[in-house]
């Protein structure tokens, strides 16, 4: 904090100073001028002026959902629904919207994919956040197998049989 002070060279003691709006005063986003004035004990008053600038150069803070990890669903992935990301701004009394790519709904292929999400305050400046979203396919395959066979042998080594097994996979065709 600066100090703003008066002399008067054939008046000593220092004249008191005041200021309008006065020192400790809360001071919106923006420039405000100062207005101070002196008098002496001859009434004679001195005047000054300055101006103090208050700026917002804090980023909202952008809260994510923790990691999230998806069962695929098919071959391009999974849809997956997340929850709403949010952000607060100490200074912007309105709070902010975010924006996240890829959105909530969207298909996430098989992998860690990087959500990214980004709020903008109404001074410009920008918070960032992101998260992961990891698609697997721990789903095993579903075999389809013939139901159990009793056939004759038709030599001493056995008999040749033959049979067809087949296997779905919803995430690998």
């Amino acid at each position: 904090a600066s100090l703003v002070s008066a002399t008067d060279e054939t008046d000593p003691p220092n004249p008191t100073v005041t200021c309008v709006p006065p020192s400790g005063s809360i001071f919106p986003v923006g420039d405000t001028t100062v207005n101070c004035s002196a008098t002496d004990t001859a009434g004679n008053t001195g005047t000054n002026s300055f101006t103090i600038t208050v700026r917002d150069t804090t980023p909202p803070i952008v809260t994510v959902p923790a990691n999230m990890i998806e069962e695929a669903t098919s071959a391009a992935g999974a849809v997956v629904t997340y929850p709403a990301a949010t952000a607060t701004d100490t200074v912007d009394p309105l709070t902010p919207a975010v924006t996240c790519v890829a959105p909530s709904g969207s298909t996430f292929p098989l992998g860690v994919n990087t959500v990214n999400c980004s709020a903008t305050d109404t001074a410009g400046n920008t918070g960032t956040n992101s998260f992961t979203i990891t698609v697997r396919d721990t789903t095993d395959p579903i075999l389809t197998v013939p139901a159990n066979m009793t056939v004759e042998a038709t030599s001493a080594a056995g008999r040749v049989v033959s049979f067809s097994a087949t296997a779905t996979d919803t995430v690998d065709p």
